[in-house]
């Protein structure tokens, strides 16, 4: 019985650690000040859905592997607390919240499907349509800031895919850092 109560506190302590890395890279001042990511609530909420949407896609190439479903599941709750204490902190009241955490969480799993489906395939034509609809919220956007976000995107796909699962459920995730 123990047993699971202290595998349960690992699973969650070591999904904290995996949001917190992706809420630090998504923070990464380049992609601001280079990749052109407006400096917002928003952007940033945009930012964290790219990586997020990464990690997931890693977990789901290993759904089978013990613990993976369970650590998919808590790194979500983390990621909506996180947005529903950041909602708070700017401001909304209780009963805003709940209605701002509905639009984004379907702002977020359709973003997320949409990478997804990309991920594997490599269309950069259809990524950079992707990323100025949902990263760009539609501005206009220089092509070779463009093209440098998708390689970045198709480069971290790769980088993540690549690490080692057990690594990940123990709460250790690499990041590639932009180039300028």
């Amino acid at each position: 019985m123990f047993g699971f109560l202290f595998n349960k506190k690992k699973l969650n302590n070591a999904a904290h650690n995996i949001f917190s890395i992706i809420i630090e890279h998504s923070r990464v001042i380049d992609f601001y000040e280079n990749y052109s990511v407006e400096d917002s609530l928003d952007g940033r909420f945009d930012l964290m859905s790219v990586h997020m949407a990464i990690v997931l896609e890693k977990l789901d190439h290993h759904k089978n592997f013990k613990d993976v479903p369970e650590f998919k599941r808590i790194l979500q709750e983390i990621m909506f607390d996180n947005l529903d204490l950041t909602l708070r902190e700017i401001g909304v009241g209780d009963l805003g919240v709940g209605k701002k955490i509905k639009v984004m969480a379907e702002a977020f799993y359709g973003r997320m499907i949409a990478y997804q489906n990309l991920f594997s395939s490599e269309n950069k034509d259809e990524m950079s349509n992707t990323l100025k609809r949902n990263l760009y919220r539609e501005k206009t956007i220089n092509e070779d800031i463009l093209k440098k976000m998708v390689s970045y995107i198709y480069q971290q796909y790769e980088l993540i895919i690549k690490q080692d699962i057990e690594k990940i459920l123990d709460g250790h995730i690499e990041f590639k850092l932009p180039s300028n």
